[in-house]
């Protein structure tokens, strides 16, 4: 082979290597872009369907929210009508006159606790100028605090009461009868004593419990506790006042002689077990039923 015949050859060499490096770079940019179409392909497929999916959770939540935000007005509107309704029972009952039955059962606790209150004793006083209140040298109306309370009555049913007590245990009287109150101990009545004309008979044989009413104690000249408003008779046609006379037992109320016998069980007895008896005399009073000579079960006082 001449040395034409091998530059010809060495020549057609190198067109072949340069044709073939130019197809396999067309391959390759072939490729390249083919792979960046895919892939922006594929990108937008899941850009798409990341939109599709982003949208609909957004619709769920917004529904979720709307559906939240539905239930708090629902909410809001029946918390508002509760407070309303409470509150229109709240002024219904402030309204009521004492002695009248407030509610069918018992209150609930926040409603209850403020209808345990001290209200303006100088509107009383024509219901008790001359009777249980009059005028003296030892205790001022202003030195006296007129309340109002709930009770429980012996029907199981709340009750409006009424007490006028001395204005240093006007808040011993109030937690107490609260305490009565919230643990369902049942009082018979608890009105004014000049209800019953100022009379303590008449407002004991009622079973009224009571508290201040100007008066002398019973077969004496001496002042009662009970007219410096120190003290409370708690349902004292079952809690009597009794005196041994002769072997006998003397009764006030007259009526209450089956209840002299503190032995016996029965409803609605005062003694050292007593819910009204422990607040009381946690209170710092004195229980006329551990007097000495005479005995009033009713009687709770402070000096």
């Amino acid at each position: 082979m001449n040395d034409r015949e091998r530059r010809r050859r060495r020549k057609g060499n190198q067109r072949f290597k340069v044709f073939t490096l130019s197809l396999f770079c067309i391959f390759a940019i072939i490729c390249f872009f083919s792979l960046i179409f895919l892939v922006k392909i594929k990108y937008k497929d899941s850009a798409i369907a990341a939109k599709k999916d982003f949208t609909e959770n957004m619709k769920i939540q917004d529904l979720g929210t709307e559906s939240e935000s539905g239930n708090d007005i629902i909410q809001t509107e029946e918390t508002l009508s509760e407070v309303l309704n409470v509150e229109k029972e709240y002024e219904r009952i402030l309204s009521l006159s004492p002695g009248v039955c407030a509610f069918q059962g018992s209150l609930p606790g926040e409603t209850a606790g403020r209808l345990f209150y001290e209200g303006d004793i100088t509107q009383e006083l024509p219901r008790i100028q001359g009777i249980s209140y009059q005028e003296n040298p030892h205790v001022a109306l202003t030195d006296l605090a007129y309340l109002r309370m709930l009770y429980y009555g012996l029907d199981g049913n709340t009750y409006v009461g009424e007490m006028i007590v001395n204005q240093k245990i006007k808040e011993d009287v109030l937690h107490i009868f609260r305490e009565l109150y919230e643990n369902r101990y049942p009082i018979e009545r608890m009105v004014l004593v000049d209800e019953y004309a100022g009379e303590d008979e008449a407002s004991m044989e009622a079973n009224n419990t009571s508290a201040f009413n100007y008066r002398t104690i019973a077969g004496s000249d001496k002042l009662s506790n009970h007219s410096y408003g120190m003290a409370v008779d708690l349902n004292p046609k079952y809690n009597p006042y009794v005196k041994q006379v002769n072997g006998s037992s003397i009764c006030q109320p007259e009526s209450s002689g089956a209840y002299a016998d503190r032995t016996k069980e029965f409803d609605y007895k005062i003694d050292e077990y007593d819910l009204a008896y422990q607040l009381f005399t946690q209170a710092g009073f004195t229980w006329g039923g551990s007097w000495n000579s005479v005995k009033d079960y009713q009687h709770f006082e402070k000096e």
